[in-house]
């Protein structure tokens, strides 16, 4: 039995089927495929969504696969129970707390982000009033200036 591939009938296959569709380079790009990201490398307000979301870890996972052995696995799970639970619930609760304390200072920082940004508002109208106050005031004693000049 053969179990060799012929790469280059594989690529030839490929290449046809890529004429008989039409398709071309500018289609599609890897940028066009949604997909969601992780917490690592996004912003930090999709990290604080993905912390408040995932903040519960599960005890213990589905055993699969060979019956005996999922017997025995079951069996050190039930008789390591009183180590591993505690620890897990504890750690929850850690977790849990660590994302509210993280929504409460992000949502404070916004408050005050929010309130910053009122402030400098008001100060650019005034500033703004104060130019054109300036520029009439400028205006006027340049044309003072021309008649005396004049």
């Amino acid at each position: 039995m053969d179990n060799s591939i012929n790469i280059e009938q594989i690529m030839a296959d490929i290449k046809r089927e890529i004429k008989e569709k039409g398709l071309t380079a500018d289609m599609l790009s890897f940028d066009d495929i949604p997909y969601k990201k992780t917490a690592q490398g996004g912003s930090p307000a999709e990290a604080l969504d993905y912390v408040t979301s995932h903040y519960y870890v599960q005890p213990y996972q589905e055993f699969t696969g060979n019956p005996v052995k999922v017997f025995f696995k079951k069996a050190i799970r039930k008789i390591m129970r009183f180590y591993v639970d505690p620890i897990v619930m504890e750690q929850n609760d850690l977790n849990a707390n660590t994302a509210i304390v993280l929504k409460a200072i992000s949502e404070d920082k916004s408050k005050d982000m929010c309130n910053r940004v009122d402030t400098l508002e008001i100060v650019n109208k005034e500033l703004l009033k104060r130019l054109d106050r300036l520029e009439h005031e400028n205006a006027e004693l340049r044309s003072i200036i021309a008649k005396e000049q004049s």
